[in-house]
């Protein structure tokens, strides 16, 4: 009887020390980096910074593996459905927040199906308008106003067209959308004055901006952006409560071992911090940003409920 009892204690303890003993052995292999989107991107460019890093830093491959398809359905589904061992992971944006709402034929729930790792970086966007436009925010929407729903707006996808859609329902004002495929073609649009309106990421049109082409009317931050000390934050140039800001991160499958979460947090937080890494990243127009899993999972559900709230009370259809 006793014996029997000190050998359950025994199995009992082995299945606690098991976490912590396979993140210590973790990573023992390469690791697969899957990116939801197409390859030669801005997100791309960010996972090259921090997969190279991590790579030394661990003594493995971390190969990152582009799986585009239904605006990163394909390529996240994959990883809410690989073995949670850590050694598939996925390196995404802001979209994640919203492609199981707008698709609305997902397998997976991001919140629920995946396991924050970390947020990688965030950048500001900028609202800009054609040179024809008003000069100010508030210029533009009491014109948008005067003629409601004759000055359009270009998107490059889902995550473009929402953050226009939230500038519309804080600010009431009627703007027609105009999609584009992708940045490139969206931008030659507004420098040719088919379109009057977008938003961008910051690398993408600051040299429009700073070359005179286009206008900044603000940034989407809550508060200025240190590189565009002079352009005003969207909240305070006439839409109070705006903010949406771009982001990145590393996501696992959700029963990923939380010993093995916790090492991939804290290796790759250390390289964010890394003078290399920060410059690296700051030419891409991104600031690092860091934190531990339960802050980048408490991030997202907010990220979530935000923009599901939108879509809900106001019937969008994302084209």
């Amino acid at each position: 009887m006793r014996r029997g009892a000190i050998a359950i204690a025994a199995f009992l303890a082995a299945l606690a020390c098991a976490p912590r003993a396979l993140a210590q052995d973790f990573p023992a292999k390469a690791i697969r980096m899957i990116m939801p989107f197409a390859p030669g991107g801005g997100l791309e460019a960010q996972a090259r910074v921090v997969t190279i890093k991590l790579a030394e830093t661990w003594g493995q491959p971390v190969v990152i593996d582009s799986r585009p398809g239904a605006n990163g359905v394909v390529g996240t589904q994959m990883v809410a459905a690989a073995a949670p061992d850590g050694y598939t992971l996925l390196f995404t944006n802001s979209s994640l927040a919203t492609v199981a709402i707008l698709s609305g034929k997902t397998s997976f729930d991001p919140v629920r199906d995946l396991a924050a790792v970390i947020q990688i970086g965030v950048q500001p966007q900028i609202l800009v308008a054609h040179p024809s436009m008003p000069a100010t925010l508030r210029d533009v929407l009491a014109l948008a106003r005067e003629r409601p729903g004759k000055l359009n707006f270009a998107s490059a996808g889902s995550t473009s067209q929402l953050t226009m859609e939230l500038l519309k329902s804080l600010a009431r004002v009627d703007l027609l959308h105009v999609p584009y495929k992708g940045s490139a073609p969206a931008v030659t649009a507004i420098l040719g004055g088919e379109v009057q309106f977008a938003i961008f990421s910051a690398n993408v049109i600051l040299p429009h901006v700073k070359a005179g082409k286009l206008r900044a009317l603000g940034v989407t931050s809550a508060k200025r952006a240190a590189s565009l000390p002079d352009v005003p934050a969207i909240a305070e140039a006439g839409v109070p409560g705006y903010e949406t800001i771009q982001w990145s991160g590393v996501l696992a499958p959700v029963r990923t071992p939380r010993g093995v979460v916790v090492k991939i947090n804290a290796d790759i937080g250390r390289l964010l911090k890394l003078d290399e890494v920060v410059q690296r990243l700051g030419n891409l127009g991104v600031d690092p940003a860091g934190g531990s899993p339960d802050q980048f999972a408490s991030y997202l559900r907010a990220e979530t409920t935000k923009w599901s709230r939108l879509i809900k009370d106001t019937g969008l259809r994302v084209e």
